[in-house]
């Protein structure tokens, strides 16, 4: 893994320990993607390593490695990286970042240790890009509140022990207006009318990650599950932790952009036809360097955007292009690289099939190209709030004389 200059000894150390691992767990990682099983084996030894306790603090149990060090743990673990990220993160940022004393102290060390699994309920039936329009309610009597509604595309569905959960709280326009109608709950695994629906199978997600819909029945809450303060998290806890989410979803996008460059080069530079590799061929050429150019600016675009948010910055617009950035470098790195490789590219003897296969949804999860472009324009160009306008301000213009 390259190290950037600006990352810390403790921070380079772990890149390679990660690589090491990522190394000697590969075998039993193909084999799981074989058999479509959770690698609980591999999932045990990266607990052990303490390495679930990446973004928690070291007075909670955590190794405090920050953003960056997060992002060099996705992409060093690579296809187990989407089950480690959700395990991990599922709701850690937003107790880290929003939480009271009495809640970190409850569930960090747990977090940081593996024993408690943490999972993200934002999407609902009918309420997908547009977060703020929830219809799953939250209503307060006396020390609890009373939850009811759906959620859906919640991952680690049933295996997590506690769930991130956004509700409306009030339904004056004027609140919904301000985006002060959306709460974060913290609920727990076993509260009475909280269930399973049912599990939702998506064609994506090698080794497979359990996925599907909650429903809430008159479930209550009590007050001290409450993260941040009523009505204040749609900016101050769901917009942060969506930035934070798609920095970790990037970071180990960087991985499957890595694998689909190294197999490309791979089976070009051994495959003959018409008396010379097709690693020769113009056309492959111009495939691999996209290839070669998107990873290398992804990488920096991560790393860079991490660094802010240790600095202590909320990087919105550097999180938002960068989605859709390393979405789409992916998606074109996996069908280049099955084009570079021909029928080998299709077939389940290579990770570029499975890397193919999960395009889309990374494409959409954590917030879609489309609604990211939308969201881009809208921060950086927004009259007066626009995080790019004196970039943007064009010079008074005269007619000359």
């Amino acid at each position: 893994m390259e190290k950037f200059f600006w990352w810390t000894d403790e921070q380079k150390q772990l890149a390679d320990e990660v690589e090491e691992f990522s190394r000697k767990v590969t075998p039993r990682l193909a084999e799981a993607r074989w058999k479509q099983e959770i690698p609980q084996d591999i999932i045990k030894e990266v607990a052990k390593k303490g390495w679930f306790g990446a973004l928690i603090p070291k007075e909670y149990g955590g190794l405090d490695l920050g953003c960056t060090g997060c992002c060099i743990l996705v992409e060093g673990l690579g296809a187990v990286s989407g089950f480690f990220a959700t395990t991990a993160f599922g709701g850690a940022h937003q107790i880290v970042r929003s939480g009271t004393e009495e809640q970190k102290r409850r569930w960090l060390p747990k977090i940081a240790k593996g024993e408690l699994v943490g999972a993200i309920a934002l999407t609902e039936p009918f309420v997908g890009s547009d977060a703020s329009g929830l219809e799953t309610t939250a209503r307060r009597e006396g020390d609890v509140y009373i939850l009811n509604g759906k959620k859906r595309f919640v991952t680690n569905l049933g295996y997590a022990d506690i769930y991130m959960v956004y509700a409306r709280t009030s339904d004056k326009p004027e609140d919904i207006a301000a985006r002060r109608h959306v709460t974060g709950f913290i609920v727990e695994k076993g509260t009475p009318g909280f269930t399973i629906e049912k599990i939702n199978e998506v064609c994506v997600f090698d080794p497979p990650t359990l996925n599907g819909y909650l429903n809430f029945d008159n479930v209550r809450v009590p007050v001290e599950n409450r993260i941040g303060e009523e009505g204040r998290a749609f900016v101050d806890v769901m917009m942060r932790g969506l930035n934070f989410e798609r920095l970790i979803l990037c970071a180990g996008l960087l991985s499957a952009i890595r694998a689909s460059l190294t197999y490309a080069v791979y089976s070009t530079q051994r495959r003959i036809q018409f008396d010379r590799r097709t690693f020769d061929f113009e056309s492959n050429q111009y495939r691999i360097a996209d290839m070669i150019m998107n990873l290398k600016l992804a990488r920096l675009m991560t790393y860079y955007s991490a660094y802010l948010v240790d600095q202590g910055l909320e990087p919105i617009l550097e999180a938002t292009l960068l989605k859709i950035f390393v979405a789409e470098a992916n998606s074109k790195a996996a069908l280049d690289a099955m084009r570079c490789m021909g029928g080998d590219g299709v077939t389940k003897f290579y990770p570029v099939e499975s890397i193919f296969r999960n395009i889309m949804m990374n494409e959409i999860g954590a917030g879609s190209s489309d609604i990211m472009r939308r969201l881009l324009t809208r921060i950086a160009t927004r009259y007066k709030t626009g995080l790019m306008q004196e970039e943007l301000r064009a010079p008074r213009r005269r007619v000359h004389p």
